[in-house]
């Protein structure tokens, strides 16, 4: 995964509409998902925090946690 498509899945994930379409998107997604979409993941989560936006910052954060569980239980 490159940097713009770990940026593109991200924006795509948090434009979920629902808990269910966010899921889906996710399962989807999975197999992609590698060190590339975590380092520009965690850098967009401390990003926001600079800007003074940490609402958004911890859901990212939260979204993160939950691939990483997903991903460790293939």
């Amino acid at each position: 995964m490159t940097h713009e498509e770990a940026l593109e899945l991200i924006r795509t994930l948090l434009k979920a509409p629902s808990e269910d379409e966010l899921l889906k998107q996710v399962n989807l997604n999975l197999p992609h998902i590698d060190g590339t979409f975590f380092t520009v993941l965690n850098r967009s989560v401390e990003q926001l925090q600079r800007e003074g936006k940490p609402a958004i910052a911890d859901s990212l954060a939260r979204l993160g946690d939950t691939i990483l569980r997903m991903r460790t239980l293939i």
